[in-house]
């Protein structure tokens, strides 16, 4: 199977069956509706049946994994099969938690597009590029972690080493979950400016935000001489808020 793996699709299966069932304890209910987005061959969705969710939607984007995963799912009503770019799908349902082991090359993307779903899930079980992992899990806010952050409270579980997985990657993996916030940071009709907002300062990052705000006249509300990454996120949100509203 090992052999057909679609570099375009970024495929590699995680074949440690002890860090499969690390990732399966996570979740903690069952008779929930799941998400899983990627599911290869299998193998992580064999453990998140054991959990018996009420439904089980697998969007996988390889038409010869569909057919892989439909024969040998078939007759099970409770699972859904869609063969779809994840990116591409338009999600309506409500789903309480959604899990995945991204394709590293389209992570960030299909973060942002679970963040903000208008029927936004309640947990994410999300396996990252280590690197990625520790911009999100940063202290200081940055291009990404200050969106995700409105939505979502991050959590680093635990570490995947590269040889878990086959074929192996040249990188190690992290796998953190998300916990919807029980108040969004943002309201729905802020989310695409204060996304034009962020990215515009941290384009700038090494410049002060008194540089980058002056004609603002906001040194008297806010202390401007630091740069947008020393920033709180309240404190950003609030200097996005003054500015756009």
């Amino acid at each position: 199977m090992y052999e057909n793996l679609k570099k375009k699709y970024g495929q590699n299966f995680l074949i440690d069956n002890n860090i499969l069932l690390k990732i399966s304890n996570l979740i903690r209910s069952k008779n929930i509706n799941i998400l899983e987005i990627g599911p290869g061959n299998g193998l992580l969705t064999e453990k998140i049946i054991l959990k018996k969710p009420s439904q089980l939607t697998l969007v996988e984007i390889d038409k010869d994994l569909i057919n892989y995963l439909k024969e040998k799912y078939l007759g099970i009503e409770y699972i859904e099969i869609i063969n779809a770019n994840i990116l591409d799908l338009r999600l309506n349902n409500k789903y309480e938690l959604i899990i995945s082991n991204l394709p590293y090359n389209i992570s960030s993307q299909v973060l942002v597009k679970l963040a903000l779903l208008k029927n936004s899930a309640d947990q994410l079980i999300l396996m990252f590029q280590k690197e990625f992992a520790q911009r999100l899990l940063e202290k200081n806010i940055n291009s990404i972690n200050s969106l995700i952050r409105c939505f979502y409270n991050i959590k680093l579980e635990f570490h995947v080493s590269k040889n878990c997985f086959r074929p192996i990657p040249k990188v190690d993996s992290s796998i953190l979950t998300f916990s919807k916030k029980d108040k969004k940071l943002l309201k729905n009709d802020e989310i695409n400016d204060f996304i034009i907002f962020k990215r515009n300062l941290f384009s700038h990052k090494r410049k002060s935000l008194k540089n980058l705000l002056k004609k603002y006249n906001l040194e008297k509300d806010f202390n401007l001489n630091l740069r947008v990454e020393n920033l709180e996120l309240e404190t950003l949100i609030s200097i996005f808020r003054t500015i756009y509203s």
